[in-house]
């Protein structure tokens, strides 16, 4: 039975080839654009999902108001991740991270341009980067310490191993090599070739600790189990919003 029905939807395919091909090429299309959709909300579903500590991280975002227009915006305070850890016991983590920045790296006669961030301490206790050398631990024990990915490495050194190699970073100052991370998936906020460690001992740096005023970072917060974000967001507001009610770092 099925050979006739098999048969019969042959013959008719050939009887209307202009009918059929319409018909077949709008099936196929159809096919593939649910399967590329499919495949596309995914990939935003999972969005930074691959960090460990995805369902407790969050980052601070701040309403304002200029000239009567309200907006939401990432840019933080420096010094708030670390006036939001000394007073909310809630928190397990706050970190402050620059913006994406472009580098130059040079290594012998090799010059590459390069995206980065420069993060403070327990960047990698809060988020979940898979290490190929070295580990979280370890991976940045001073600012002159500096993490890449994978693919940075193998073009600054191909098969040679990177770890302690030095590297100079816009002609400016030297970096040591500390550790090898895998390349960052597409579906990452962040998205960068290296990692590099704040330098507290610079004056810019030293000042932007206790500027309440300049909002030019990204500050995130890794909570406690149990949390009541509620309560908490009244208490990161009371912070932000009364800095001289607490002591610099």
């Amino acid at each position: 039975m099925f050979k006739n029905y098999f048969k019969i939807a042959w013959r008719n395919l050939f009887r209307n080839k202009g009918f059929s091909l319409t018909n077949l090429l709008g099936l196929t299309i159809g096919i593939t654009c649910t399967i590329l959709i499919f495949l596309w909300v995914q990939d935003e579903l999972a969005y930074n999902k691959f960090h460990d500590n995805y369902n407790s991280i969050y980052k601070i975002m701040a309403h304002r108001d200029f000239n009567n227009q309200v907006f939401t915006d990432e840019n933080m305070i420096l010094p708030l991740a670390k006036n939001l850890k000394e007073k909310l016991p809630q928190l397990k983590n706050a970190v402050v991270t620059t913006h994406p920045q472009s580098h130059i790296l040079t290594y012998g006669d090799l010059k590459l341009k390069k995206h980065s961030y420069t993060v403070s301490e327990h960047f990698f206790d809060m988020f979940s980067w898979r290490f190929i050398r070295g580990n979280a631990a370890t991976a940045l024990p001073d600012a002159y310490s500096i993490v890449l990915t994978q693919s940075t490495a193998k073009t600054l050194f191909g098969n040679a191993d990177p770890i302690n190699k030095i590297i100079r970073v816009d002609n400016d100052y030297d970096a040591k090599v500390t550790a090898i991370v895998a390349d960052v998936p597409g579906n990452s906020t962040f998205q960068f070739d290296f990692i590099n460690a704040f330098n507290y001992s610079n004056d810019n740096l030293k000042e932007a600790m206790t500027n309440w005023q300049n909002s030019s970072w990204n500050v995130f917060i890794q909570v406690n189990p149990g949390t009541n974000m509620q309560l908490l967001e009244k208490n990161i507001n009371a912070i932000s919003c009364s800095p001289t009610q607490h002591p610099h770092p």
